[in-house]
């Protein structure tokens, strides 16, 4: 056991180290675009990287902003389960990201997509209708980036082959934005008129 525990660190420290900063610093900065132009952010994914979705739009929205100031319009496409699951029955899983977009997204708006491998045909079809509305898309990824990888606007790839890494790393990413986030808005005091 503890071998795979110094091996697990191991790993994680790896990954910690890979990562990109310039495109997170890239990433925060289409995210304040986005805050300070009242445009909706999107968040999805599938499994493991739906719950990291849920969990980002629910630190943007909520952790990122004191009392009496503007507020970041975060909206996870995993957390209406009436939907989602509609959509899948009536239509396939591999549309039920790009059907809720249809409704939802519009030009200038941004669309996070968080995938381990990058190749889930639910997320690929979001990021193309995305990207045909004008939105810019931003791909959490892991492994190589998968097909999203070359089809986003931003891609910021975990390189492990190890989903736990990955999952973790996701996370990582996204307290990062939330502190750098409530660090910057704290700084700008940016009240509601």
């Amino acid at each position: 056991m503890k071998n795979n525990i110094d091996m697990y660190f191991e790993q994680l420290h790896a990954a910690v180290d890979s990562l990109p900063r310039d495109r997170l610093t890239e990433l925060g900065d289409m995210l304040y675009r986005a805050y300070k132009n009242e445009k909706q952010v999107f968040t999805l994914g599938n499994g493991g990287s739906a719950s990291t979705a849920s969990h980002m739009a629910a630190d943007l929205s909520k952790n990122t902003i004191g009392p009496n100031m503007a507020r970041f319009r975060v909206l996870s496409l995993n957390d209406n389960q009436a939907m989602l699951t509609a959509l899948a029955n009536d239509l396939g899983y591999e549309q039920v990201f790009r059907e809720q977009l249809q409704n939802l997204i519009r030009a200038g708006d941004l669309l996070i997509v968080i995938s381990g491998s990058g190749n889930s045909p639910n997320v690929l079809n979001a990021i193309r209708y995305a990207q045909r509305q004008c939105a810019q898309v931003v791909g959490i990824l892991g492994f190589d980036g998968g097909e999203a990888a070359g089809l986003v606007d931003l891609a910021i790839v975990v390189p492990s082959n190890h989903y736990g890494i990955v999952e973790d790393m996701h996370l990582v990413i996204n307290h990062i934005l939330v502190d750098y986030f409530k660090a910057l808005l704290a700084e700008e005091q940016p009240w509601v008129v």
